[in-house]
């Protein structure tokens, strides 16, 4: 009897993590917009595996993510946002696997794993490899975690920051108990170094300035997750802080590759803490008292709905307006700078300057050489773009359609 009332308190306990899981993140799912980086994964996606390694020699990042999301065919974004809900669904479900509840509750509502679980991109399929690494240096198989990391950095290149994970996991914590890693664990990390070579020697051949935009002090991506009210961000913190103030190796597996993002200058927001999810909440859900646990997730929801909310109601985006615009016109459209990709994602278009259109995720800017277009045709991009001064100085311009950021215009 006392068995049986075992397993139905922990039935009752995961179905009630799954819950918190999918709320959120099914909203989003509902009301989130198209983002600009989505329609890029789209593009690359859609060209050869080789044209794809091609095209990341002018981009940044590893090819795995894009390799999977091509043999799946031309999904739209709502079909690759489900999938990397898959993904994040996996990661929970190796939690739960694990008995670590505490930690899959906090997962559930951790805003960055809430966000990057229902968006088009390499993120949720990282993470998921992070998780299932981490667990497997719990269960004491470090070339399995050797791998995964492997498959993470493959996905995203911030999976390599776990590499030095491996060696570190051998140790005991905390330090008074402390053992030295075994070989096993150090073998592991010189395979992972490996198997990644080729990684490796892609982003040594990436332009560093595909990175240049993050900065050494990346602001708060709000593009992304509206900011919270700074009095529930206080809250949060203070929480967090009481919760993780006992250091343990998951605390380890959080900081190091931290340290090793800020070093690089590659850390960014959100982004970056959807990665480091799994051990982030193994941490705290090992640190915390049980009494703090309650007001983690209240905090964790509020922020979410705070963020969901504002999704919500987000009017459309400039760009994404511009573009509706010609959706459905006849004729020649020729679309500039970051328009290009916004116009080419609903219908087929030219890119002015031509060098666009080699890599529509970073702008190519016309100069006086720059060949015109022959004939009439619609020209989209930013209102104050270069490539509308130049086409004002040899043909005539009509506005159809202006917005705060974006324009249409018939020229002659």
């Amino acid at each position: 009897m006392q068995l049986r009332n075992l397993r139905s308190v922990a039935a009752l306990r995961m179905t009630a993590i799954v819950v918190l899981f999918f709320a959120p993140r099914i909203a989003l799912l509902w009301f989130r917009q198209p983002f600009f980086d989505e329609l890029f994964t789209r593009w690359i996606a859609a060209k050869s595996f080789g044209g794809i390694l091609e095209a990341l020699h002018y981009d940044s990042g590893p090819p795995l993510y894009y390799f999977l999301v091509h043999g799946i065919g031309d999904p739209s974004i709502a079909i690759l946002r489900v999938v990397s809900l898959l993904f994040a669904t996996i990661a929970l479900g190796a939690l739960l696997v694990k008995r670590q509840f505490t930690a899959a509750a906090l997962l559930a509502v951790f805003p960055p794993a809430v966000l990057l679980s229902v968006d088009a991109r390499a993120y949720a399929l990282c993470a998921m490899f992070v998780t299932i690494g981490i667990l497997a240096l719990d269960a004491q198989r470090p070339y399995a975690a050797a791998l995964a990391f492997v498959a993470a950095a493959y996905s995203h290149y911030y999976g390599a920051l776990f590499f030095l994970v491996l060696p570190v996991a051998g140790y005991r914590f905390p330090a008074g108990n402390r053992q030295p890693a075994t070989g096993n664990h150090w073998r592991a990390f010189l395979v992972s170094l490996v198997l990644f070579a080729p990684g490796i020697w892609l982003a040594l051949h990436q332009p560093r300035g595909s990175m240049e935009w993050i900065g050494p002090f990346p602001q708060y991506p709000e593009a992304l997750f509206a900011r919270p009210p700074v009095w529930l961000l206080i809250v949060a913190a203070a929480l967090l802080i009481a919760a993780g103030y006992r250091l343990n190796r998951y605390a380890a597996m959080t900081l190091i590759p931290l340290a090793i993002a800020l070093a690089l200058r590659i850390y960014f927001p959100l982004r970056f803490e959807s990665v480091i999810a799994a051990p982030f909440v193994l941490w705290i859900g090992a640190s915390a008292r049980r009494i703090l646990i309650p007001p983690l997730i209240a905090a964790g929801l509020l922020i979410c709905a705070f963020g969901i909310v504002d999704h919500a109601t987000r009017p459309v985006d400039d760009y994404r307006a511009a573009a509706e615009r010609v959706r459905n016109v006849p004729g020649t459209v020729v679309a500039s700078g970051y328009l290009y990709l916004e116009t080419i994602s609903l219908r087929p278009a030219t890119a002015f300057p031509p060098e666009q259109a080699l890599h529509p995720g970073w702008r190519a800017t016309a100069t006086a050489g720059s060949e015109l277009p022959p004939g009439s045709f619609l020209w989209i991009g930013e209102r104050l773009a270069p490539e509308l001064a130049l086409i004002r100085r040899s043909r005539h311009v009509t506005p159809l359609y202006v917005n705060r950021r974006a324009a249409v215009v018939k020229v002659n």
